[in-house]
């Protein structure tokens, strides 16, 4: 298996982890031929999904499978809708955040307070 270099007084962009990635699947690949075991779909599915909610905790913008039919799958990326979401989704849980904290010193549930979802 080729070596793979990862020093620690560097960063990386995108394409060079992209490119370690790739790198280190060809070498488990190439081992791989003895290997009985195999994956379901859901399983393959899992793994990329996994995968790119990896990756969009640390890229802008958001990657996401979207199914196009059965069995088939196309890699989106949005940025601009996903930053909207991500702020909305984080202003509504300080706004209840806020909300309990009041309810717990008052007694009363300000109206502005949202009930929590389970």
């Amino acid at each position: 298996m080729d070596n793979i270099h990862i020093p620690d007084d560097k960063t990386y962009t995108l394409s060079e982890v992209i490119e370690a990635v790739k790198q280190t699947l060809d070498g488990v690949s190439e081992h791989s031929a003895e290997n009985k075991l195999r994956y379901s779909s859901t399983d393959l599915y899992w793994l990329l999904h996994d995968m790119l909610r990896y990756i969009n905790q640390n890229v802008p913008g958001e990657y996401v499978l979207h199914p196009l039919k059965k069995d088939t799958y196309q890699v989106r990326y949005s940025s601009e809708d996903s930053a909207k979401r991500q702020s909305r989704r984080k202003l509504k849980a300080e706004v209840n955040r806020t909300a309990k904290y009041l309810e717990e010193l008052t007694g009363r549930k300000p109206s502005w307070g949202e009930e929590e979802e389970q």
